[in-house]
């Protein structure tokens, strides 16, 4: 049908035009008198009432509803004879950086098309594996089926623009798709902040919105889905006979970190004690490995020297690993505990005049409880630093990044947080990294040990940023830290 004039539509849809009666009223004797033919005016009425209705949902912030509102609009309009979408169009957001609208489609059952490598291709289901996504897609014109992959959970999932590959024996059955089974979510990254930053917003939005989904949770690490209203953990073996998807973000959304901490909150037994030294500030230790700070011990005891001497009852809090839900009794986990707790015992045996509080190796609940009312926080970055800079991002800190993008890294640990406070880095001539062996490779320089050169210069920067952090408050009316004369 040819495209009504933009007249007629502003005609529909903008409110400035008089009542909604009167808009339709206009613009059906618009239309027949152009000679449009009956059926289209009833699409055109059926696609701007969509659309209205959308625009409404919208501004009343109901963003799941009014996307759907958008793509039965499209059904109706002329473009629903148009090409199959690209894969950009079934990558976007549903929700700002929370839940894909191809992700969307699978778990509703709703008919996808795409057009890949010069051909149309029809969704006849999915398989989530514990690290992604895999679409099966039926050529239109030869019947072929064929796997198009997403890429992993820091992604949100993204499907990939990879060649596809033949589905010789593709599981499960692609008519499955279209009986009455549901489609099973898989969640469960074995690492928390994944966990946190990946997948968790998508399935609060979906069950704020009234679905109720069934999840396989492959792994607990702080938050069991079945405590949420909506979720009903299933079987892992329905996966075999069931389609399942994965859903993905890419944001720490306020709403998730809450349902976490009270989550974690549930599970601690007794109370902190009434009256704690103040400040609280807490320091991470990472020990070796990758990422490894080689004159950690170093740097630390100087730092602590300087926090006692500038603060009069200051309480160190020494960060190390913690244990998740899933691996206390994980060979690696406990080996890398205490690694950690070495060096946190050259430390302690130095620093034996300061106040210190050693949190290495406590689970993830009572890890949380002893942290609270922490003023700043030193830390590597990485999953250290989601600890603190995604369950409490409003504390302020300074990040360990031993690379030459450590600012830019920085920034984009803030970026994956609502609400994130800030994060400073130290200058990268402190620091001196061990080469690498491809040059321009960001990922490996990234994880390389270093060092750092002058550590006087960097306790008194990182003293700088703790002391104007601490002097904020003052402003506002509210006490600042207690400080020596």
């Amino acid at each position: 049908m040819a495209e009504p004039q933009p007249s007629i539509r502003n005609l529909l849809l903008d409110p400035d035009q008089g009542g909604a009666v009167g808009r339709l009223r206009r613009a059906r004797e618009a239309l027949l008198q152009a000679g449009t033919a009956p059926d289209v005016i009833e699409q055109i009425g059926l696609e701007s009432a969509t659309l209205a209705l959308g625009q409404a949902l919208s501004q009343a912030g109901l963003v799941q509803a009014a996307q759907r509102c958008c793509d039965l609009a499209a059904s109706y309009g002329p473009g629903s004879t148009s090409s199959p979408p690209s894969l950009d169009e079934l990558n976007r957001w549903v929700y700002p950086r929370s839940l894909r609208r191809y992700q969307l489609a699978i778990l509703n059952k709703q008919p996808l098309d795409v057009e890949l490598v010069g051909a149309s291709f029809e969704l006849r289901g999915c398989r989530a594996d514990p690290d992604r996504n895999h679409l099966l897609l039926q050529r239109r014109d030869n019947a072929s089926l064929w796997w198009l992959s997403s890429n992993e959970c820091a992604n949100g999932y993204l499907l990939s623009a990879s060649t596809l590959r033949p589905a010789d024996h593709p599981a499960p059955d692609p008519d499955g798709f279209n009986n009455q089974e549901p489609v099973l979510v898989r969640a469960g990254n074995s690492n928390f902040a994944h966990f946190l930053w990946n997948e968790l917003d998508p399935l609060l939005r979906l069950i704020d919105a009234g679905q109720s989904l069934a999840v396989v949770q492959d792994t607990d690490t702080v938050l069991n889905l079945a405590q949420l209203d909506g979720i009903s953990r299933v079987d892992p073996a329905l996966l075999s006979n069931h389609q399942s998807v994965r859903l993905g973000g890419t944001l720490v959304t306020g709403k998730a970190r809450q349902t976490v901490i009270d989550a974690l909150a549930r599970e601690v037994e007794g109370a902190l004690p009434v009256h704690r030294p103040q400040p609280l500030i807490l320091l991470g230790v990472r020990g070796p490995g990758r990422r490894e700070l080689r004159n950690e011990v170093t740097l630390m005891q100087a730092l602590i020297d300087a926090i006692t001497q500038h603060f009069h009852r200051p309480l160190i809090l020494l960060d190390g690993f913690t244990y998740q839900h899933n691996n206390h009794q994980h060979p690696l986990s406990q080996e890398r505990e205490q690694a950690c707790q070495t060096r946190l015992k050259q430390i302690l045996q130095h620093c034996r005049a300061a106040q210190l509080e050693n949190l290495c190796g406590l689970g993830f609940a009572s890890w949380l409880q002893r942290t609270e009312g922490v003023r700043f926080y030193v830390s590597h970055e990485g999953t250290m630093q989601h600890k603190l800079g995604w369950l409490r991002p409003e504390i302020p800190g300074l990040c360990l990044v031993g690379s030459s993008r450590a600012e830019a890294i920085a920034l984009w640990h803030r970026q994956q947080c609502e609400g994130a406070g800030t994060l400073a880095t130290l200058p990268i001539e402190l620091y001196q990294q061990d080469p690498i062996e491809q040059p321009h490779d960001q990922e490996q320089e990234r994880n390389q040990p270093f060092e750092i050169r002058d550590i006087a210069r960097a306790v008194a920067l990182t003293m700088h940023e703790i002391t104007t952090q601490l002097e904020l408050p003052e402003q506002s009316g509210i006490p600042a830290a207690d400080q020596s004369e």
